[in-house]
C-alpha cells in the first residue's frame, strides 16, 4: 500500500461525513464506494479454498484466436496459503484461551459463554480473518431469550469509525442477498434501521418479523448503547496474509503447470519441413499418418526436433519458490533438516521467531476483541460491562518444545516464581484452572488419608 495513501477504514470515516444527503443516499453511496474492496476480501479465502487465478485463466488457443483443445492444458493448484493459516490459527488456539479473574463469579460467567463451542467459533472466525484481513461478530438474543453470537462475513460489512485508530465505532452498514431480495441494514449505537434495495433505491421494510417499528431497538424494547459488532483483526492494517506471497504462489502454480504440460508435448516430435510441395500442415500431418511419405522437392527434406524438459531447473526453482512463500509467510517450514533430530530450546524458539512475530500481532488483536464481546455477555447478565477490562485474556502457543528441557527449567524455577507461573509453563499442561483444581483436589486427598507423625489416629478424631 502506497504510504501516503489513506487507509481504507479512515477513507470510510472520511465518507460518512455529514452532506447534503440523505441517510439512504449515503447508505448507496458507501456501498458502492465498498464494492472494490469485496474482491480484496475473497482472494485471501479463494486461495484457502484452492481457488487460484490460475483456475480462471484462459485455455491455450490456436494461431487463430481459437481454443485448442488438443493442447496439455494442466493447472496444478499447490496450497501453501492454507498450510500457513491453518499452523497460525492452530498455533494461537489450538488450545483454548485462558481466562483469569480475581472473582470466582466472572470466570463462571465467561466459562458459561466461552465454552467448547465457542473456541470452535474462534478458530474459524481467526481463519477468515487471516485470509480476509478481518471477520466481524455480531452478539445478539434470540427469540428465546438467549445471548448468541453470530459471525458475519466481512463482504457484508461497511464500518463507521468515530477515531483513525478504529477502535470505536460509529455504526456499521451490512449488506447482503437473500434469494433475489437484497437487504441492508444499518447499525447505531441506539437503534438499527432496515432496507430492502430496489431499482429505485432504499425502501424502509421490515423482514424478521410482523407489525415492527422501523428504526427499531436492538433488543426488545431497548438496545445495548454500542454498535453490537466487533471486529477480529488480522492485523493493524487488518490485511490478509495472502499478499505476503500471492505473486509466489501464482508463479509456482505456473512453473509446475507449464513443465507438466511440456512433458506431455515433449513426447510429440517437432518437424522441420524443407521444400515441401504442399501449402497446408494440416495436409502434412493426414499424409505422414496415412501414407507414411510426403512430397518434397529435390532439394526438400523433413528433420525432427524432440522437446527437451527442463526438470532440474524447474525443480530447482519450485524449491526457492517454497522457501520464499515460508520466509515471507512467516511460516514454520517443517521440511529444513538444519536443527537435526532433537533440537533445544533456543533452536526451536529460533524456528518459530517468524510465526511468533505473525501470531503475536493476531493476538494483540484479538485480545481486545475477545473483552468486547465480553462486555455484552457482562451487560447481559447485568453486570458491569466494565469488568471486561479487568479480564486477563492470554493464550496456550502451540509450540512444539524439547519436554524434558522445559519440565528440568520448570523444577528448577519452583522456589523462585509462582507456583502458578510455574503450572502453567509446564509442557504437561494444556488448562492452567483445571490443572489448579486437580492439585488443589490431590492436596485435599493427601491430607485426609495420610497419617500425622506424632498423632494418634483417635486424637484426630
Amino acid at each position: 500500500m502506497d504510504p501516503f495513501t489513506k487507509p481504507h477504514g479512515e477513507q470510510l470515516t472520511d465518507f460518512a461525513k455529514p452532506k447534503d444527503e440523505s441517510q439512504t443516499e449515503m447508505l448507496m453511496r458507501l456501498i458502492k464506494e465498498n464494492a472494490p474492496n469485496i474482491e480484496i476480501y475473497k482472494t485471501g479465502q479463494r486461495y484457502y479454498d484452492n481457488h487460484p487465478d490460475l483456475k480462471d485463466e484462459r485455455k491455450p488457443t490456436d494461431h487463430e484466436g481459437n481454443i485448442d483443445y488438443s493442447k496439455p492444458d494442466w493447472r496444478f493448484n499447490h496450497n501453501p496459503h492454507a498450510n500457513l493459516v491453518d499452523q497460525k490459527v492452530g498455533y494461537i488456539v489450538g488450545e483454548s484461551p485462558n481466562y483469569q479473574h480475581e472473582d470466582d463469579a466472572v470466570i463462571s460467567v465467561i466459562e458459561e459463554y466461552l465454552d467448547y463451542d465457542f473456541d470452535d467459533d474462534l478458530n474459524d472466525i481467526l481463519t477468515a480473518a487471516s485470509n480476509k484481513g478481518v471477520e466481524w461478530v455480531h452478539p445478539y438474543v434470540d427469540e428465546e431469550g438467549l445471548f448468541k453470537v453470530l459471525e458475519i462475513p466481512a463482504e457484508q460489512i461497511i464500518p463507521i469509525w468515530k477515531d483513525r485508530k478504529q477502535r470505536i465505532l460509529q455504526a456499521i452498514i451490512r449488506h447482503y442477498t437473500v434469494g433475489d431480495e437484497q437487504r441492508v441494514e444499518y447499525w447505531t449505537a441506539d437503534d438499527v434501521t432496515y432496507y430492502i434495495k430496489t431499482h429505485s433505491g432504499l425502501e424502509l421494510s421490515w423482514y424478521h418479523g410482523m407489525n415492527e417499528s422501523n428504526p427499531t431497538t436492538h433488543l426488545t424494547g431497548e438496545s445495548w448503547g454500542k454498535v453490537p459488532f466487533i471486529p477480529f483483526k488480522n492485523n493493524s492494517q487488518s490485511a490478509s496474509d495472502i499478499w505476503r506471497y500471492k505473486l509466489f504462489i501464482d508463479a509456482m502454480n505456473r512453473r509446475s503447470s507449464d513443465t507438466q504440460n511440456m512433458f506431455d508435448e515433449s513426447t510429440e516430435l517437432i518437424y522441420i519441413l524443407k521444400g515441401y510441395e504442399g501449402t497446408d500442415l494440416s495436409e502434412f500431418m493426414q499424409n505422414l499418418k496415412y501414407y507414411k511419405a510426403i512430397n518434397v522437392d529435390s532439394e526438400g527434406g523433413v528433420e525432427t526436433i524432440r522437446v527437451e524438459v527442463p526438470v532440474t531447473s524447474s525443480n530447482e526453482w519450485l524449491e526457492q519458490l517454497r522457501k520464499y512463500i515460508y520466509d515471507y509467510g512467516r511460516g514454520v517450514d517443517f521440511n529444513r533438516n538444519e536443527l537435526g533430530n532433537s533440537p533445544s530450546g533456543i533452536a526451536l524458539r529460533f524456528l518459530y521467531t517468524g510465526l511468533d512475530l505473525k501470531t503475536k500481532q493476531l493476538a494483540r488483536k484479538t485480545i481486545p476483541a475477545i473483552k468486547q464481546l465480553l462486555w455484552f455477555i457482562f451487560e447481559f447478565e447485568n453486570m458491569d460491562g466494565s469488568i471486561a477490562n479487568e479480564v486477563d485474556v492470554t493464550f496456550n502457543y502451540n509450540r512444539m518444545v524439547n519436554e524434558l528441557e522445559q519440565a528440568n527449567i520448570a523444577s528448577m524455577s519452583s522456589s523462585i516464581i509462582s507456583d502458578e507461573t510455574v503450572i502453567a509453563n509446564h509442557p504437561w499442561v494444556d488448562d492452567l484452572e483445571k490443572e489448579k483444581e486437580r492439585i488443589k483436589e490431590q492436596d485435599e486427598r493427601l491430607n485426609t488419608d495420610l497419617p500425622i507423625k506424632g498423632v494418634e489416629d483417635d486424637e484426630l478424631q
